[in-house]
């Protein structure tokens, strides 16, 4: 339709129009251009869902604010407070300047370099030919996503407790994601919080827990918790699970743990523990040792055994004792020893025994019974103090 000059609500306008360029048939399928310089036309239709089909601004309707009309940043240097950076962008489609629409398809070429400075803000949203909307938001001095798909999300505030920096909060949901780097890869987190959460304690069919599956080749493999010069404060580790297999296979492992207190709690119905290894040597350290085991207890060693005490030693059993060995036997005590029963005694030998005392040996007893089937003595001296002396033999040799 050529170039044409009018007067609008707001002011002056300079339009350059072609409608139907196409020579369509019907209102619904023409397709048209137009730019317009200088002042809207009519207000009531910018950004209207419900404008003409010509005007272009239904689409214009789909993009009315910016991301940085309500971030937080108040007290950062030179800011704009949000409630006037939001009256600015109330003006956004009414405040005229240049407005340009086409029905068809918009190509630019540029053979040589290409300079836009913006001094407002930029936003740019993609529909990708459906309801998909994709884009980003330049505003406030941040780049950030602004993509409706999988309510991908970015905020960003300012906080004080940063020393003047930015804080970036990001939330994003995406689809499948498969990520592979070639090259080093170092990962930095600094600040008050880090948190990691797969699955949940309530799983949907929208959001089901996943299988985990971490898998790791590498010529060597460093961790680190802390430091002696900044030691963790609290470590807190919880696992709940209904089976869990563990297994290492190494040359050498070495296990060194340092702590002022340590506990060890163990709740099972059935514990097995199984150890193969030439030579097992354990070393414990400490002013006292406490072990207690509520149950029965059944414990079998095949090979020599070395029980060595420095110290004194008690022993109490309530109950009957068995000790069976069946082999040599050889009990050395390098000091006083005191055997004391309170019940009845039985000991039998079922082969020669034999008693040897370097020094005195005294016996009390307010009875006693000797029944033996042949008895001899050699001594070189001896000597019997009795109130009453009973012998029944049938035969006594004197010699």
């Amino acid at each position: 339709m050529g170039t044409r000059e009018g007067d609008g609500i707001n002011g002056k306008y300079l339009l350059i129009e072609v409608p139907n360029f196409n020579d369509a048939a019907s209102e619904a399928e023409a397709m048209g251009s137009y730019l317009r310089l200088g002042a809207v036309k009519d207000p009531s239709l910018a950004a209207d869902p419900s404008a003409p089909r010509a005007t272009g601004e239904d689409l214009a309707a789909r993009v009315t604010s910016f991301i940085d009309d309500t971030r937080k940043r108040d007290g950062c240097p030179s800011f704009i407070p949000e409630a006037e950076r939001q009256a600015e962008t109330a003006k956004l489609h009414t405040k005229g300047g240049w407005r340009d629409h086409s029905d068809g398809n918009r190509i630019t070429t540029t053979r040589g370099d290409k300079v836009e400075v913006i001094k407002g803000n930029y936003r740019m949203l993609v529909l990708g030919r459906q309801e998909d909307t994709a884009g980003w938001d330049v505003s406030g001095g941040h780049i950030q996503d602004a993509t409706d798909l999988w309510t991908a999300a970015t905020t960003i505030e300012w906080v004080q407790n940063y020393n003047g920096t930015w804080k970036v909060t990001e939330k994003t949901e995406k689809g499948d994601v498969d990520t592979t780097y070639h090259g080093d890869t170092f990962d930095r987190f600094y600040g008050n919080k880090q948190t990691s959460i797969t699955g949940s304690e309530a799983p949907t069919a929208e959001r089901p827990n996943p299988v985990c599956l971490s898998s790791t080749w590498a010529q060597r493999i460093e961790s680190y918790t802390g430091s002696a010069a900044c030691p963790v404060p609290q470590i807190f580790d919880e696992t709940w699970a209904d089976q869990i297999a563990s297994k290492t296979t190494a040359t050498a492992i070495s296990d060194e743990t340092t702590a002022q207190t340590i506990s060890s709690t163990t709740s099972a119905t059935s514990i097995s523990d199984e150890t193969a290894a030439s030579t097992v040597s354990s070393t414990t350290t400490a002013s006292l040792v406490s072990d207690t085991t509520i149950g029965e207890v059944q414990s079998v060693t095949i090979g020599d055994t070395s029980d060595i005490t420095i110290g004194n030693a008690a022993s109490i059993t309530v109950g009957a004792t068995e000790d069976v060995t069946i082999g040599g036997l050889v009990e050395l005590t390098i000091a006083a020893m005191l055997e004391v029963s309170l019940t009845a005694g039985v000991s039998i030998n079922m082969g020669p025994k034999a008693e040897l005392n370097l020094t005195n040996r005294q016996e009390l007893s307010q009875f006693r019974t000797n029944v033996k089937n042949i008895c001899s003595s050699v001594s070189s001296a001896e000597s019997v103090s009795t109130g009453a002396y009973n012998l029944m033999s049938g035969v006594i040799n004197l010699f």
